[in-house]
């Protein structure tokens, strides 16, 4: 076994463990939603990083809407996590047995850019979601569009790299087998 493939494995198994710890939150994220001031303070906390200054959700602000919202951002994120480490570990796996170049491995590439792609658009849909519920509750006006952009643009791009990955290895799945029918 190379150092190539010894890497592999050791990140293979690490992703494992970061996937069965993101599908029990999925699974738990519906109950953190009603713990005391969960979703205050991560809906706080995306306002923060719009750096919108002296608006805050109180206690008062916290009802379906809100923890609906909280709940759509936390479920995506968790989602995007899980499909990203699962088809991750399946490309681990085929680059620890030595056949990274096969229409396997870029099916499993081309579907994570699709991904980042899809958390893109997700994003965008939910700081606009955000913009939304502050404007219903709180009756102030946000404009999470310059967030909202550059992080979906961000996705995007790592998504457009995914995609090229994935047809440089349909391409050089099509050279190996070319070589081998001359030999």
């Amino acid at each position: 076994m190379n150092r190539t493939q010894r890497l592999s494995r050791v990140s293979r198994h690490y992703a494992s463990v970061v996937f069965w710890l993101c599908l029990i939150c999925l699974i738990l994220s519906p109950g953190l939603l009603f713990l005391n001031g969960f979703a205050l303070d991560v809906a706080n906390h995306h306002l923060r990083m719009l750096d919108v200054d002296g608006l805050r959700f109180s206690t008062g602000h916290v009802g379906w809407m809100l923890r609906t919202m909280v709940g759509a951002w936390v479920a995506s994120g968790f989602t995007v996590a899980i499909l990203s480490l699962g088809t991750l570990i399946r490309l681990l796996h085929q680059f620890e047995q030595g056949t990274a170049f096969s229409p396997e491995s870029a099916h499993l590439v081309r579907f994570l850019g699709w991904i980042q792609v899809a958390a893109a658009l997700a994003g965008f849909l939910l700081y606009g979601g955000l913009a939304f519920v502050t404007k219903a509750l709180t009756a102030q006006t946000i404009h999470p569009w310059w967030v909202a952009g550059s992080s979906s643009l961000n996705d995007l791009f790592f998504g457009g790299v995914m995609l090229l990955v994935a047809y440089v290895l349909e391409e050089g799945f099509r050279l190996k087998t070319e070589q081998d029918l001359v030999i």
